[in-house]
């Protein structure tokens, strides 16, 4: 740790009262997660999350603390897959059941709120993984896109299986539906 102690580190990091404010982020400490479609207070250990950014303290340069987040265990991740599989009720659950419209209208929901947000999130970005301002942008921005094309995508693929195909003397109709509970996590 010594070399990160160096004078001439000390030097290119700036203190708290140097970061423009344009660029600075508040601390976020969440204290909840999400089980069965609502937000439940969590009493127990957190995760700590600090930026690769370090900033000049008293005690020397020292990463910046961004927040933390519950560290449920696994009697806890049980009970989130549990109600998982209990809301998707093998494939009769509310989501699995909703019109394509209803499902678009819910991630249409989610684009906007989440936008509502993008100044935070991507400040957020910079800190935690240390992207450029304009680096972030692009990551925000691009998965909004991204998520708006999926939307564009299935109600074309929604359009064209609401037409009745024929193969080999028989006519159908071919509807998707979704298929399942799956984990998607991202890598912070």
């Amino acid at each position: 740790m010594e070399s990160v102690n160096n004078p001439l580190f000390q030097e290119i990091f700036k203190s708290e009262n140097e970061i423009p404010q344009e660029y600075k982020v508040p601390e976020i400490h969440q204290r909840e997660y999400l089980l069965n479609g609502e937000l439940v207070v969590w009493e127990g250990e957190v995760q700590e999350i600090y930026s690769p950014v370090c900033i000049p303290t008293a005690n020397g340069l020292e990463r910046k603390l961004l927040g933390s987040v519950p560290n449920i265990g696994p009697k806890e991740a049980m009970e989130v897959l549990d109600a998982c599989v209990k809301a998707y009720d093998n494939g009769l659950g509310e989501w699995p059941t909703m019109s394509v419209e209803g499902r678009i209208k819910c991630m249409q929901k989610f684009v906007y709120l989440m936008i509502k947000e993008r100044d935070v999130i991507i400040r957020l970005l910079m800190w935690e993984i240390g992207k450029t301002l304009a680096d972030s942008t692009k990551e925000f921005d691009r998965t909004v896109d991204y998520i708006n094309q999926t939307i564009d995508a299935l109600k074309d693929l929604d359009r064209e299986s609401s037409r009745f195909q024929q193969a080999e003397g028989t006519i159908a109709q071919i509807r998707g539906a979704p298929l399942g509970v799956v984990l998607s996590m991202g890598t912070f």
